[in-house]
């Protein structure tokens, strides 16, 4: 469980592995939280997007629109072992500022949630087999 949460926290990582994402960085930290900026582009899209996340060690990382594309965006993953393996949900809700985005949002959305979880299951899986 650990090495999934650890590959999530990771953001300065982002961009080795994440589709769409060009650049990702930790912008400033205090003890309890981190400001994550993201360059993404997907459907000859490109934004730059911020969010506040709050880690509570192998078990959640929230996140909280800071700036970006969203009128609204608030995520959470969240991590339960089970012995043999774990499970890893991404529970993400958003408002796109553009209506027009909004009349595609639950398809983009829907996709995107798949295609980050599998980056993220992909990664975990590399990281693991090259120790």
């Amino acid at each position: 469980m650990t090495e999934i949460f650890d590959v999530v926290n990771d953001v300065n990582r982002y961009q080795e592995f994440l589709p769409g994402c060009e650049a990702s960085v930790v912008l400033n930290a205090t003890s309890t939280t981190y400001d994550a900026g993201l360059e993404v582009s997907a459907y000859g899209i490109h934004e730059k997007i911020v969010t506040r996340n709050t880690p509570t060690c192998n078990r959640s990382l929230k996140l909280e629109l800071i700036e970006g594309p969203f009128a609204q965006l608030e995520g959470n993953w969240s991590f339960t072992d089970y012995g043999e393996g774990c499970r890893v949900s991404l529970e993400l809700s958003c408002e796109f500022a553009s209506r027009l985005l909004n009349v595609f949002s639950n398809t983009i959305m829907k996709r995107g949630i798949e295609k980050t979880v599998e980056a993220f299951v992909a990664e975990v899986r590399r990281r693991h087999d090259s120790s």
